[in-house]
């Protein structure tokens, strides 16, 4: 690197870098943006914005990151988001900056990619087959036995543009559906899973440098992110390490970062559990959205963020974990569409003795558009002395809540 303090380049686009995470921006030296113009207004407090038409659109990503280099250099390049992993790694090995490079990153970001490299060492992962379009759906369906088969494209996080589909004749109906829009326009392949029947969905996270695991946590979503319902409760919990599937999955987590090649970062594994089984479903390198981060940092004391910035400057992350006794739960209160009248604030929540944290998405007169799953009006986070307290703590939160629209 050129400076104790380098220049940074961030890739980003939708995913909101939380203000506390962008000030630690204020690490570097200088630090460039390459954005979209939808989310420009996000870095008014950064001079030097470039935009493309999308992240995904490499050609225009590699000519804003070449405007920068031949201008100030780069020191590394920061991908937060998933749709910033594939086209970050490509900037890192063009232009020869540490970190993540290309083919790793892909192996992380492509789910083609990652599900063939962890088959191919031997890990559980559910059978699949990728096709070009969302007409080919019926023909992969029908290779993978004609049952209930889940499709979404090979790039992309969360559960935005996922369908589950049951039978031939709901795949021929998908394929010309309103609903299916995103799959239609993606502009790459899908990927066609076997449908599994989760018990418990199941993530973990973790911090690796020089092929290590620092550290890795495990969690389960309250409800496994396919089976949410719009309206109801949705989160996660620590899981208590002396859990059987406890070191399981760690070492499902170790397995898969070594089999995809990845040296330091951090990563967000997500494990499907059916029977007594466990199967990895996918994992990023890249902090977990939606309120894991924070989750982690109250369970464990390790602040994912902060390790994330350190691997990409290519330092050491600082992790020392110590974990809280209790339990720790984050919950997602609902949202849903219309014009906000009435919505309960975080504050309405901390008189709670178990509340350590609350934190408020919406306020009356907001209008709410469409949303993806993951989305929440007011975020809590409980710590409970006794995991077998917290349905009845989840459910005085919910008879507290308060949401009206119109």
């Amino acid at each position: 690197m050129t400076d104790a303090r380098p220049h940074a380049v961030l890739i980003n686009a939708a995913k909101i870098y939380p203000p506390r995470e962008l000030a630690r921006l204020s690490e570097f030296a200088t630090v460039s943006v390459i954005t979209m113009p939808m989310f420009a207004h996000r870095y008014e407090g950064i001079a030097d914005v470039h935009l493309v038409d999308t992240l995904y659109h490499f050609d225009q990503v590699r000519e804003a990151a070449r405007t920068v280099y031949e201008k100030r250099g780069i020191d590394c390049v920061i991908g937060p988001a998933e749709r910033s992993v594939p086209v970050a790694g490509l900037v890192r090995t063009w232009f020869g900056v540490p970190g993540i490079g290309f083919d790793t990153a892909m192996r992380f970001s492509n789910k083609h990619a990652m599900k063939r490299a962890l088959r191919a060492a031997g890990l559980p992962v559910a059978d699949w087959v990728s096709v070009p379009t969302i007409a080919e759906l019926p023909r992969a369906q029908a290779e993978l036995g004609g049952g209930p088969v889940v499709v979404k494209p090979v790039f992309g996080g969360g559960s935005q543009n996922t369908f589950v589909v049951g039978s031939p004749e709901q795949a021929l109906a998908l394929a010309d559906a309103e609903e299916a829009a995103g799959l239609r326009s993606a502009g790459f392949p899908l990927i066609v899973e076997r449908f599994i029947e989760i018990g418990t969905e199941y993530h973990c996270d973790g911090v690796l440098h020089e092929g290590k695991v620092l550290f890795s946590g495990v969690s389960h979503y309250l409800v496994p992110p396919l089976q949410e319902q719009f309206g109801a409760v949705a989160g996660s919990i620590a899981l208590s390490p002396d859990a059987p599937e406890y070191g399981r999955i760690q070492e499902l987590h170790r397995r898969a970062t070594e089999a995809l090649g990845l040296d330091s970062g951090v990563t967000h594994l997500e494990v499907i559990g059916s029977g007594d089984q466990l199967l990895i479903g996918e994992i990023a390198c890249r902090p977990g959205g939606d309120g894991v981060t924070d989750l982690v940092r109250l369970q464990h004391g390790v602040d994912l963020w902060q390790a994330f910035t350190d691997t990409s400057a290519g330092r050491a992350p600082r992790v020392a974990p110590v974990t809280d006794p209790r339990t720790v739960v984050l919950v997602d209160l609902p949202l849903r569409s219309g014009k906000v009248t009435a919505v309960s604030a975080a504050s309405d929540f901390t008189a709670l003795p178990q509340v350590v944290e609350a934190e408020s998405f919406v306020s009356a007169g907001d209008v709410v558009g469409d949303f993806r799953r993951g989305t929440a009006a007011v975020r809590v986070f409980l710590a409970a002395q006794d995991r077998a307290e917290v349905p009845a703590l989840i459910d005085r939160l919910m008879d507290e809540f308060v949401l009206e629209t119109e």
